[in-house]
């Protein structure tokens, strides 16, 4: 029985299920850029709904996910950019049933996923961050998280994702300088933050076959609540071993020879 139409015609209606807008952390705008959204079983080649749909790119740069078969309570996402300019994130995404969207505003089945500057990042030539770099064991760590805050008060003035790497590009906000008395260089407590125990391949070849193999996996709010996992300010579950160092940073400068941090 059609929705729409006169029974004489055959009727397809689709139903979104879930709208992505990609955020650009640094310029907390829309991602112009084209970058990469699929299923998280799809560079495995295992079974899954992507094997039947691939998630939408329209040209205003926002992506769709249909309501299909096997598109159920949640799906597992992952995000990356190819160029580098923007470090991957996988997300685990709960979806209402249509029943349950169709009953609540159209802002439930929207999500904006925040990505955070990577090595190929376009940066403006007055801005003021740091270009670093984590190590564990002598070794990159990858997918570190770095917060920026100030001493004493402890405001969060940046925030950064480290890449398969270990390199991470720290932007500080740009009003961070206007927080107490104007200093020059400004000093910053940086931490960096990774998995209390590092995560082991399930197979030994898992790494050639998936580079993203240990890139965590973050469970995103319900729909309609706040969300600070979506906007990376929240750390994975087992993002326990941290390190601080204070940092100075000339206003208007990238720095990059501020040394290696260790956890």
């Amino acid at each position: 029985m059609n929705h729409f139409l006169n029974n004489s015609f055959v009727e397809s209606v689709q139903h979104l299920a879930l709208g992505l807008e990609p955020i650009d952390a640094g310029r907390r705008t829309r991602i112009a850029h084209p970058i990469e959204i699929a299923f998280d079983k799809t560079p495995l080649g295992l079974p899954s709904i992507a094997i039947a749909f691939a998630i939408e790119r329209h040209d205003s740069c926002l992506h769709a996910v249909r309501y299909q078969p096997g598109v159920a309570n949640q799906v597992d996402l992952r995000f990356f950019d190819a160029a580098r300019r923007f470090v991957p994130r996988r997300l685990r995404i709960p979806v209402l049933t249509l029943a349950a969207a169709e009953s609540q505003a159209f802002t439930f089945r929207v999500r904006r996923p925040v990505l955070f500057p990577g090595a190929a990042y376009d940066t403006s030539e007055t801005a003021t961050g740091l270009r670093g770099r984590v190590l564990r064991n002598n070794q990159p760590m990858r997918w570190a998280r770095v917060e920026a805050t100030l001493p004493g008060n402890g405001v969060v003035v940046g925030r950064a994702h480290g890449d398969d790497r270990g390199e991470f590009l720290l932007l500080i906000d740009s009003g961070a300088s206007t927080i107490g008395d104007l200093e020059n260089p400004l000093p910053i407590n940086v931490t960096v933050s990774g998995p209390g125990v590092m995560p082991s391949p399930a197979t030994p070849d898992l790494p050639g076959l998936d580079p993203l193999w240990d890139l965590p996996l973050e469970v995103a709010s319900a729909p309609g609540a706040n969300d600070p996992v979506s906007a990376g300010e929240a750390l994975p579950a087992n993002y326990t071993a941290t390190n601080t160092r204070l940092v100075d940073f000339t206003l208007g400068k990238l720095r990059s020879h501020a040394g290696d941090f260790v956890i």
